[in-house]
């Protein structure tokens, strides 16, 4: 069986994701592609088995939203490629309208995913560590009065990497997790925002917005620099850590 490691990536069909895993594949890496979209991700998935091999990218259905998706997430990968190195929690909606949905999406699911990724990845049950990004968004520092439901989801994943990147966790399971915060980018969800909010909303016309391809080198960028519980923002400008101070560290047990 192949050493090469292997990466998770939720949401891995497009976008963001999908350019995550092309790099992923660029590096070596072999890939499970891990989507609710079961028609693009088996089409994705085949055109980059036709470029980088059949046996090193795979895709399973999965819905972030059950916890036990996950479970056979992994069991399978586990299976297939006897390893489970990188987990990225990218799925990921603009839903104001349903809010409950988006916070099941944005932020309950990536919960479940490190959840998953303590248990099959961690070194105290039998796995060798590894890592996990969550993808947020800078609508975590510049709140968006518009997407209350979105901004507060990828508030709570920058939260939910700093609780898992603590020593407390790294230090029984040796798993390193960070968080992505991508400004606007040219995504099917950035188009989606002028349709489910307000029709005078036109992302698609922001001269700035980044491409994919510019956010999935952040990714590798947190691969490379391993930095627990830490936060990289993408910017046109390029990728910045964020510092936060630690003043109420001391109140909290």
């Amino acid at each position: 069986m192949s050493t090469s490691p292997v990466a998770i990536v939720t949401g891995g069909a497009q976008g963001i994701g999908a350019a995550i895993c092309i790099e992923l594949l660029k590096k070596g890496y072999r890939v499970c592609v891990a989507d609710i979209e079961d028609l693009k991700a088996q089409e994705f998935v085949k055109e980059q088995q036709r470029i980088f091999g059949e046996e090193n990218a795979a895709t399973i259905r999965c819905d972030v939203t059950e916890e036990s998706e996950y479970a056979n997430l992994f069991e399978q990968i586990l299976k297939k490629f006897g390893r489970v190195d990188v987990l990225v929690n990218n799925a990921g909606i603009v839903e104001e309208t349903n809010p409950r949905k988006c916070l099941e999406v944005n932020l309950l699911g990536p919960l479940f995913g490190c959840h998953a990724a303590l248990k099959y990845m961690g070194k105290n049950k039998g796995g060798k560590g590894g890592m996990v990004i969550n993808t947020s968004s800078v609508v975590a520092f510049s709140p968006s009065p518009k997407m209350p439901a979105y901004t507060a989801s990828k508030h709570g994943i920058i939260a939910l990497t700093r609780c898992f990147g603590h020593p407390f966790h790294y230090d029984k399971d040796g798993i390193i997790f960070a968080a992505l915060c991508p400004y606007l980018v040219d995504t099917n969800i950035l188009n989606s925002v002028t349709k489910t909010l307000d029709p005078t909303m036109d992302y698609s016309k922001v001269p700035d917005k980044m491409s994919p391809e510019f956010v999935a080198k952040g990714a590798l960028k947190l691969l490379e620099d391993k930095i627990n519980g830490s936060t990289l923002v993408v910017l046109r400008s390029g990728y910045h850590y964020i510092e936060f101070k630690d003043e109420f560290r001391k109140l909290i047990v």
